[in-house]
C-alpha cells in the first residue's frame, strides 16, 4: 500500500516543489508479525521509504527518528530565515 500515491503526481506541475518532492513515498509491508512489532528486540521492517528512485527498508523506530530529524531541520531552516541568516547572495 502506497502512502502518497506518487504515480498520480504530475511531475511537471510539481517540479517547483523540489527535485524529489514527487518521488517521496512509503510502501507499507503487507505482513508484519504482531508479536515482533511490539516485543521483539530487533524491530521488524514495516515498509520501504522511497526517495528519488531509491528504496530504504525502515522500522517503526527509524521512521520516528526520520520524522524528528526532518521536523528539527525545518525548524532550524525557518529560524534561520526569520533571523535573516539567509541573505541574498550578490556575486
Amino acid at each position: 500500500m502506497s502512502v502518497n500515491l506518487t504515480a498520480a503526481h504530475d511531475k511537471k506541475k510539481t517540479r517547483h516543489l523540489g527535485k524529489y518532492w514527487s518521488s517521496i513515498d512509503f510502501e507499507l509491508k503487507e505482513r508484519v508479525n504482531p508479536d515482533d512489532f511490539k516485543y521483539a528486540k530487533m524491530k521488524p521492517v514495516i515498509g520501504s521509504l522511497e526517495i528519488g528512485g531509491r528504496k530504504f527498508d525502515m522500522t517503526f523506530s527509524e521512521l520516528n527518528q526520520l520524522m524528528r530529524t526532518c521536523s528539527a531541520a525545518m525548524d532550524q531552516a525557518d529560524k534561520a530565515y526569520r533571523l535573516g541568516k539567509w541573505g541574498v547572495s550578490r556575486k
